[in-house]
């Protein structure tokens, strides 16, 4: 028999007793394959620091993906007996048992008792010395108020424990792992560009790998457009091939707060809940699934009135074990009841949002708050003489894709893990570049700030795992870091100030050429040229063509009417 401590989380330890199943995400899943029927298991739970109950392990790991507990995913799981549930105000402190346990001498290196438990708990699932098995099992008895005898029993048991020479280690061959072949995401979006394209839809393979890439980076993304082009078609045909859950929620002109996006109290004093918190709680209770809320036509309305709590929350999200974050509790609002189910949902990590966004006179502008928190991709019609489903690209059926492929590597740059060689070069010039362009922005008032570099950079780095994909339908590749500074820094060139007409000519100089010292005179040159050449949306031999490019039809608007205006 052997002993393990499981570091459970509060809100997991009432639903694993219930279910007398015991279960963990990723950390801890080697050590769960090496668990087997007759074990013991501690659960200790480390926001009090206690030990709250003894189970006995009566079968081997096994994956099941169902909700086992509300917002988390935790497939790997293992059932139990359990022995003993201690009432909260009888769980052992820490400090009653921790410091004293020899399982701490695994860890040398730290210098501190504290510090060596920690590693344990660290790593969710730890295997224990049978004399500390013992002395819990002992310390947890006696909180239950069990026969003294039989305590006593475990005490000589412990003292014989300690009078035995340890037994050399068992070495054994690792286990065969359970779980299925890793998820390539890079074939991943290859199959999903034939899906798409032999339903008979027509999209740049770059739109596709670019929609998926935004959304890993950042929950929210727009989609911006002429009619007609795919914009709120393109999630709902990546939700069908992957096996997430897509809903559409359309925008009225008439939204001016919340109420129908997280809820509102009726005239009968019960709350009804909006659109937005009822994708959210949707996607805690299926965790396993990515879920896409579209916002259809989402600047009929202004976004920074209806979409206000939900925006502000999505910059305060934790990070989650598996990747990715969430948000406090969406709802402020008390409520009682029934109701009171709705004040504890959160905006998780499987769930993005989606704007399809309309550029015409009965559209409202975004301001800086929507826009710093998106990721704006513009769709065009990439070929209008195809209009045959491609028999030789079908696409099937689709696949399922693992939550984990929506999780970005890290909220933030300073989260990130060590990097490769490659990976640190596409961050330093992300950095570099995003440094070159604020120096020109800022002046403006339009400078950008850590947000947007972070994202910018790990957009960089997102593209990169699916390079390939960024491509054209000619086959021409796409960089990455062009669309994400295109994405992020051109949306906020709108106005007819002096001060917004000359960063949009030294932003487009700099784009084009490389030089961040660039004027008026020398963008007029250079707009020349691209109307010569056609208007194209590349200006090739630049360093961000696809940028220089959009940047191009910015200042050729400046010169025809006095207006930057990237939403006309």
């Amino acid at each position: 028999m052997q002993y393990w401590i499981w570091s459970v989380p509060p809100d997991a330890l009432a639903p694993f007793v219930r279910a007398e199943t015991f279960a963990l995400h990723q950390h801890g899943r080697s050590a769960l394959q090496e668990v087997r029927p007759g074990d013991r298991i501690f659960a200790y739970v480390p926001g009090s620091r206690t030990l709250a109950a003894l189970a006995e392990a009566v079968g081997e790991a096994f994956e099941d993906t169902t909700a086992l507990v509300l917002g988390r995913h935790l497939p790997h799981r293992v059932r139990v007996r359990i022995l003993t549930v201690l009432p909260e105000e009888a769980w052992v402190p820490y400090d009653g048992f921790a410091p004293h346990l020899s399982v701490l001498g695994q860890y040398p290196d730290e210098p501190t008792a504290d510090r060596q438990f920690r590693r344990v708990v660290q790593r969710v699932l730890h295997p224990l010395p049978a004399i500390d098995g013992k002395v819990l099992e002992f310390l947890v008895a006696a909180r239950a108020g069990e026969d003294p005898e039989a305590l006593m029993e475990m005490v000589e048991a412990v003292r014989e424990t300690r009078r035995q020479p340890a037994e050399p280690p068992v070495v054994s061959e690792p286990p065969t792992p359970y779980d299925a072949a890793p998820f390539d995401l890079a074939e991943a979006v290859e199959r999903l560009i034939a899906h798409i394209e032999g339903r008979g839809f027509v999209y740049a393979p770059w739109h596709v790998a670019a929609f998926v890439t935004a959304l890993r980076t950042r929950p929210l993304v727009l989609l911006a457009g002429v009619t007609g082009v795919g914009k709120s078609r393109l999630p709902q045909l990546i939700a069908e091939a992957t096996g997430a859950h897509a809903g559409v929620l359309p925008v009225r002109p008439d939204w001016t707060d919340p109420s129908e996006t997280l809820g509102f109290r009726g005239l009968d004093g019960r709350f009804r809940a909006g659109g937005v918190l009822r994708a959210a709680r949707e996607a805690a209770e299926h965790p396993d699934r990515q879920h896409l809320l579209v916002l259809d036509e989402m600047n009929l309305a202004r976004p920074e009135h209806y979409l206000a709590d939900v925006l502000s929350r999505m910059e305060n999200r934790t990070p989650v074990e598996g990747g990715g974050g969430e948000t406090s509790p969406l709802l402020s609002e008390p409520l009682v009841g029934e109701d009171a189910v709705w004040q504890a949902v959160r905006w998780g990590p499987n769930l993005g949002l989606v704007g399809t966004v309309n550029v015409d006179e009965s559209a409202h502008a975004f301001s800086r708050k929507v826009l710093d928190r998106a990721f704006t991709l513009e769709l065009s019609a990439p070929d209008l003489g195809q209009w045959e489903a491609s028999a030789s690209r079908a696409g099937g059926e689709g696949e399922r894709w693992p939550v984990s492929a929506w999780q970005p590597r890290a909220l933030r740059l300073a989260r990130l893990g060590p990097l490769s060689d490659d990976d640190r070069q596409r961050v330093e010039r992300a950095v570099r570049a995003v440094a070159e362009a604020d120096a020109i922005l800022a002046p403006a008032g339009l400078g950008v700030g850590y947000r947007s570099r972070d994202e910018i950079a790990l957009f960089s780095l997102h593209a990169a795992d699916v390079a390939a994909s960024f491509r054209t339908r000619e086959g021409a590749p796409v960089g990455g870091l062009d669309l994400a500074l295109a994405a992020k820094l051109l949306p906020r060139l709108d106005g007819a100030g002096s001060a917004v007409r000359e960063a949009t000519a030294r932003l487009f100089v700099w784009a084009a050429e490389g030089r961040s010292d660039g004027r008026e005179h020398d963008a007029v040159a250079l707009v020349d040229a691209w109307r010569d050449e056609g208007r194209p949306d590349v200006l090739p031999g630049a360093p961000f063509p696809r940028t220089a490019a959009r940047l191009a039809r910015l200042v050729d608007g400046v010169l025809e009417d006095g207006v930057a205006a990237f939403w006309a």
